[in-house]
């Protein structure tokens, strides 16, 4: 693929300087391109960007103009804006391991080139040369009806394995399609499952938006159709869910969401049960943690 050795960015960088902080009477400021995060998890890969969102007020082109072709560019302003993955992804079939990076578009008219530098704390100029960044590939922007007055990147679909992510500014997108990894789900064994299943009292904590309620509730977990699974009924402001319980780890489990006997949905990234086992190898107690590591539920087997 061609290369394009880039001029300098002093012209540019003066574009985000100024735009970066507006004077207000007084010694304050405001900044004009404020800081901002957004994160989307998919079967327990955390996808999480930071970057300060610079906004059009009335400037034209935003590219070919304020993002000016045959440059090197951080999208955003102040520092470069970051993306990190808590896993190892694929980006538009490129493989992107698990870690933290600055990101870069190398700008021309009908196609861009994006890059993730693994030199992720700096501000966002000098950009790197593009030449030595191990990480990058090519992207098509396009006109999308919608006008996005301040640069946004989100998630417009989400999928089980993978979600698609969009740099949005003005009337130009470039969407880029994420893969994950999917996590096996492996089902325990009759022989294994016995170890689990009886009822349980439960100490419920309210945690919105897990759940509305504090009090206590039974909770039978039982061995059906190959699963270990329960009802949960955690009223009076959430309906009852059918429940797979696949292994994490050595007496650790993710409850995975059951529809007409069919794994739909998985709680892996918020939600583990931790059991305790008692002298005769039996489960005795657990405790449901959500992603923050707080408690949500305590139980304790009673039959």
């Amino acid at each position: 693929m061609k290369r394009i050795h880039f001029q300098s960015l002093l012209m540019t960088l003066g574009i985000f300087i100024l735009s970066s902080v507006t004077a207000v009477p007084g010694n304050a400021q405001l900044a004009a391109s404020e800081f901002s995060t957004v994160s989307q998890t998919i079967d327990g890969t955390v996808i999480s960007i930071e970057y300060s969102r610079p906004s059009r007020r009335g400037r034209d082109p935003l590219f070919g103009g304020v993002m000016a072709y045959g440059q090197v560019i951080t999208p955003g302003a102040n520092m470069a804006t970051t993306i990190e993955f808590s896993k190892n992804v694929m980006i538009d079939g490129n493989a992107v391991p698990a870690g933290k990076y600055s990101v870069w578009i190398a700008f021309e008219e009908d196609q861009w080139e994006f890059a993730l530098d693994e030199t992720w704390q700096r501000f966002h100029g000098p950009h790197p040369v593009l030449d030595d960044i191990e990480i990058h590939f090519p992207v098509t922007p396009r006109e999308v009806p919608l006008e996005m007055e301040t640069l946004t990147f989100h998630f417009p679909t989400v999928r089980p394995d993978g979600t698609i992510l969009r740099l949005h500014w003005g009337t130009t997108a470039v969407d880029m399609n994420i893969e994950v990894e999917s996590t096996p789900l492996v089902n325990v064994t009759a022989d294994e499952a016995v170890r689990y299943v009886g009822k349980y009292r439960v100490e419920v904590q309210e945690k919105p938006p897990w759940t509305m309620f504090s009090g206590t509730i039974d909770m039978e977990l039982t061995y059906e159709n190959g699963f270990l699974h329960t009802v949960m009924d955690i009223g009076p402001f959430t309906d009852a869910h059918d429940l797979a319980f696949f292994p994490r780890s050595d007496q650790v489990f993710f409850p995975v969401m059951l529809m007409d006997g069919v794994v739909a949905q998985s709680f892996e990234a918020g939600v583990l049960f931790e059991f305790s086992m008692g002298s005769s190898g039996q489960a005795e107690t657990f405790e449901a943690r959500l992603a923050d590591d707080s408690i949500w539920l305590t139980g304790t087997k009673i039959d």
